[in-house]
């Protein structure tokens, strides 16, 4: 019996060095293999350093992740078609070591002004302007974020699933975004639309806001610019890149709309959604 148990645990011992041997013999192959040694050959120079989010205060402005191959998956996509390609390289994104997807409890003012794109986000407490601006939109194919009154919310399904078809991004006012405020917003998306809200939108430091949207892991927004009378001329004198631009939904909004966008295009600016323009 005993003899019979040690030539098992041979038998095992001798299976496991055999799986090892094999493995390392592969492992050898492969670093000595002509694709591979390209690979790592070339490996740094495609990598790109994360950077980190920046905290001021009560503020955090997004930082941007970096990219590294990825050595392996590259190896075997090139093995594959049997010779070094680097448009088949295979890249890992690299996330910041300070980043906002973990921080919730400061505020965003802008996105990395290194994107050289902006955000808009139109306040609209009521309809009247609305297919005004989506003609707009359309027609300039831009994507933009809507910030919706609970009011709208929650008695006007068809006017939230109009938007959203469209292509656009919708969030929700709110005064400060109390739980039960926030569990009714998040339902009510979730029935009609089903996804949820991402940001709480404030236009000065709120320290309730703050607290509620913090414990629903979402991000607080404060846009660095926000259009009075003079939509056009608040933009034209104080964008950057990064700029959160918020508008109201009126007259002068509409008037303005076109050249706003021209004039952003015109300066290079891409208009992105906002979770596009806040993403690392």
């Amino acid at each position: 019996m005993v003899k019979k148990i040690f030539s098992s645990i041979g038998v095992l011992a001798l299976i496991c060095f055999s799986f090892y041997y094999t493995d390392s013999a592969v492992d050898i192959i492969k670093r000595n293999d002509p694709i591979m040694q390209e690979i790592v050959n070339v490996a740094s120079d495609y990598q790109e350093e994360p950077s980190n989010a920046v905290l001021l205060n009560n503020n955090i402005i997004p930082g941007i992740s970096g990219i590294k191959v990825d050595i392996n998956k590259s190896y075997e996509k090139m093995k594959k078609y049997g010779s070094f390609n680097s448009s088949l390289l295979v890249f890992d994104e690299v996330t910041p070591s300070i980043s906002t997807s973990i921080i919730y409890n400061k505020f965003i003012s802008s996105g990395n002004q290194n994107k050289q794109s902006v955000s808009l986000i139109i306040k609209l407490n009521n309809t009247l302007y609305l297919d005004d601006i989506l003609d707009v939109l359309q027609e300039k194919q831009i994507k933009i974020t809507f910030l919706v009154n609970q009011d709208i919310l929650f008695n006007d399904y068809d006017i939230i699933e109009k938007i959203y078809l469209s292509g656009h991004m919708i969030e929700v006012s709110s005064l400060n975004y109390a739980p039960k405020e926030l569990n009714k917003i998040n339902k009510t998306l979730k029935n009609i639309i089903n996804t949820k809200a991402k940001y709480c939108y404030t236009e000065k430091e709120n320290s309730d806001i703050i607290k509620n949207c913090e414990q629903n892991k979402m991000h607080s927004i404060i846009p660095n610019i926000i259009t009075n009378d003079f939509p056009y001329s608040d933009i034209k004198n104080k964008v950057t890149s990064g700029s959160i631009i918020s508008l109201k939904n009126d007259i002068t909004t509409i008037r303005e709309l076109t050249p706003i966008i021209n004039y952003l295009n015109q300066k290079g600016y891409k208009i992105l959604l906002l979770e596009d323009l806040l993403d690392e």
